[in-house]
């Protein structure tokens, strides 16, 4: 099978480090890695659950930019981005839920610096200034709580240094035209008062060559700037103060495609050449994909130790506001594009005590708080299509729909969460979360239709005179018209049935947690874990009566057994799991004609074994290996049952490699990276998968550096094997058969110098 390849080149890579019999005057051992998963700081072999963490270093060596670079290192983490990036979808363990409806929430989790973010989009942009990246798999309905059913996704970046100033700058260059720069640096400003800022700066030219107007698409015009302040008076307490702006103004996320048989006669006789190939990089379109978004980001941590304990209090706000515009026929006719607003807002505060009871028992209390409004749509029309002609007649069916969505949450929770040392080998572990969560929805959609001929609306004149040019009867001209106002009518109501309602709901939820854990030996350590999540229902705004838009809210339970162990002396790290979830009312977006539709499936059940191994066999050599087995991907009930997920695949496999050499003066590194899926879905659509449904994905990256305390010089390539791969593919349209190919990048190389200040 392909994904032997695996095994052939850790072969290759080992026996080169062998021949090569040098070593640098390093640590023989695995460096520690420390993680806060549980709320509190650990060494990720002693959390009892499966956590894949990546180190300021790790993310510098393997060249990591952002989440799907991250999902690339990650086997039980897939990232999908469909049309915009507020459209994208993080799947753990085969689970997880695209945003194509800003009603449907997700059911991966992003925290920022401890805040969590409601729209995965939120976290898309580059990562900048990282001082830790965790993935967590399986549900964190306890302590991360809302919308963490398949897991979540925690990005730490650097706090300020009081004790001295230190920073650096950063500079790439690649193909495609790419530029990045980064700046950060950071030092005390009084003894109680430090500082940092950091910002980035990312342009890059598109990878889609466009045929058509607006110029290549999926091109980087991004840029980010981050302040920090810590306030310090005592050893006791702490006060952290960071505030960030995102600015992004790019053609993000076009796509390739196949085009029908009558789009493309027409496109013919325009002198426009078929390209039914869908995985060359050459569009031709004429609207541009365009992505606009601003982001503000502000927050306030404070903590306070005491006899008593820790107390801990997290306040974050945050405000999005931005456009998004493509085109639905994937070509140069003027049949289909969307250009819609959208802005949001929300408000978030959490409060933790950690404390301990006597020497064996330690725990955390807690109260969430959360508060946002989405608000989709201005009224005015964002969705427009216009019908081909009738054969040897002149009129045109032209159709658009308006929207105005405004979507209000409010959650309250109460949790906490307390470990049991039983003995000095057996632990166990509990926790309980209880919600609140009120919903209130504004919907208002509008479809509007008006035959024309040219770009004229018919008229009573109009009618009289095409039915003397054509010399048919005024009545059947009216037909005509009749015919293709109903077929408009039809498409638009299927793509969004109008509404103009208010409508709210309320939701209760529990959700526990029991680990039991048990130390085989001093470095050996094996779990039982038992979790419940809750993600929460809404009011679909796309389809359906007002009595027909609320979805449930869909609940998660996991099973897991696993065991850790740090071996020979610790030159060996080998985690295993093996893992059942189960998902009631699972909200699934089905595709549609023109759009999506949100609804529950009855239950979805995934299974499967997770594996990870670290090894360090020289001084000067890091091994990796990660696996994620799938044995079942289903939705076991509903009416769709015995269908498989979307981008699931049942072997997904990652392989690092990094040597280390030294020099006359500094260190030179190679590192490597290969990553597999094999053969899985890549469609939501409901039916008989279309050959282009079923795709594998391989991709091999490679870093070449040279370093020394303060410059750090490597060039790096990606996707180096040029591997084709869509990421998703979406519904063949019924107006012109197009069939979409969001492609992941081609191979790219580039160079990076970075300097310690």
């Amino acid at each position: 099978m392909r994904y032997n390849k695996i095994f052939g080149y850790l072969s290759s890579v080992t026996l080169a480090v062998l021949v090569s019999g040098h070593a640098l005057a390093q640590e023989q051992a695995i460096e520690e890695v420390i993680v806060t998963a549980t709320k509190r700081s650990q060494s990720i072999q002693d959390v009892p659950m499966t956590v894949t963490a990546f180190s300021a270093e790790q993310i510098r060596e393997a060249n990591i930019q952002n989440a799907t670079d991250v999902a690339l290192l990650t086997p039980s983490l897939v990232v999908a981005t469909v049309n915009q990036p507020f459209s994208s979808s993080l799947r753990v363990r085969g689970i997880g839920t695209s945003q194509n409806d800003p009603a449907l929430e997700p059911s991966v989790g992003i925290f920022v610096d401890d805040v969590y973010l409601n729209r995965t989009g939120l976290g898309m942009s580059d990562l900048t200034d990282i001082q830790r990246v965790e993935v967590l798999n399986g549900p964190q309905g306890t302590l991360y709580g809302k919308n963490t059913n398949a897991g979540a996704v925690s990005v730490f970046t650097k706090r300020p240094n009081a004790e001295e100033f230190e920073g650096y700058i950063e500079a790439t260059k690649g193909d495609y035209d790419l530029q990045r720069y980064t700046l950060a640096t950071s030092g005390p400003i009084t003894d109680s008062l430090a500082f940092r800022v950091s910002g980035n700066i990312h342009k890059r030219d598109g990878y889609f060559d466009n045929g058509g107007t607006g110029g290549d698409l999926g091109n980087a015009d991004d840029w980010n700037i981050m302040g920090k302040l810590l306030y310090q008076p005592t050893e006791d307490l702490s006060v952290l103060v960071n505030a960030s702006y995102v600015d992004r103004d790019n053609t993000c996320c076009a796509a390739d495609a196949v085009l029908g048989q009558q789009a493309n006669q027409i496109l013919n006789s325009m002198g426009i050449p078929d390209n039914n190939d869908p995985y060359d990089f050459e569009i031709a379109v004429d609207v541009p994909s365009a992505f606009k978004n601003e982001v503000t980001n502000i927050s306030m941590v404070a903590d306070y130790s005491s006899a008593w304990g820790d107390l801990k209090t997290i306040t974050a706000w945050n405000q999005s506001e931005g456009s998004a515009g493509y085109d639905l026929d994937r070509s140069m006719l003027d049949v289909m594009y969307v250009d819609g607003a959208s802005e949001s807002e929300f408000f978030s505060q959490e409060v933790r005590f950690a404390s301990e009871v006597g020497d064996l028992i330690d725990y955390q209390i807690g109260l969430f708080y959360f508060n946002s409004e989405q608000n989709q749509g201005d009224g005015e029309p964002s969705f427009f299509l216009t019908l081909p002609p009738i054969p040897s007649s002149p009129l045109k069916a032209k159709g658009t729909i308006a929207n105005e969505h405004t979507l209000e949450t409010e959650t309250f929770a109460l949790f906490g969460q307390a470990t049991w040392d039983i003995t000095d080998r057996w632990h166990l572990t509990g926790g309980l979360r209880a919600s609140r969560e009120e919903k209130d929805a504004e919907l208002f959609s509008e479809n509007n239709s008006v035959v024309t001929i040219g770009n004229n609306p018919v008229t009573p004149a109009s009618r009289a005179f095409l039915a003397n040019m054509l010399g048919r009867p005024v009545a059947q001209i009216d037909t005509m018209i009749m015919g293709l106002t109903g077929s408009m009518n039809q498409i638009l109501n299927g793509s969004s049935t109008p509404i103009d309602a208010s409508l709210s709901r309320q939701s209760d939820s529990v959700d526990w947690l029991v680990d039991l854990s048990y130390d085989l030996g001093e470095n050996v350590m094996s779990f039982a874990r038992f979790a419940t999540g809750t993600k929460s229902g809404g009011f679909n705004t796309v389809g359906g009566l007002p009595n027909q838009r609320e979805f449930d809210d869909e609940t998660t339970l996991s099973y897991e057994l696993g065991v850790k162990a740090t071996l020979l002396d610790s030159r060996l790290l080998v985690n295993a799991s093996a893992f059942l979830s189960q998902v009631e009312d699972w909200q699934f977006q089905r595709q549609t004609d023109l759009g999506t539709q949100v609804g529950n499936e009855a239950e979805v059940e995934v299974r499967g074994i997770d594996l990870f191994v670290q090894a360090k066999p020289l001084p000067n050599l890091n091994l990796g290996f990660g696996l994620m087995y799938l044995d079942k991907t289903e939705i076991t009930d509903g009416v769709n049952k015995g269908n498989p997920l979307a981008i699931a695949p049942e072997y997904s496999a990652n392989l690092n490699a990094t040597l280390f050499l030294p020099m006359p003066v500094g260190v030179a590194y190679l590192r490597g990276d290969y990553s597999y899926m094999d053969d899985h879905f890549t469609t939501n659509a409901v039916g008989q998968p279309r050959p282009q449904d079923i795709q594998d994905r391989e991709t091999l990256n490679a870093t070449l550096g040279w370093r020394t305390e303060r410059w750090n010089l490597s060039l790096w390539g990606k996707n180096l094997t040029d591997d084709e791969y869509a990421g998703f593919t979406g519904a063949t349209s019924p107006i012109t058969g197009a069939s979409p190919y969001f492609l992941t990048p081609p191979r790219t190389y580039g160079a990076t110098l970075r300097y310690e200040i």
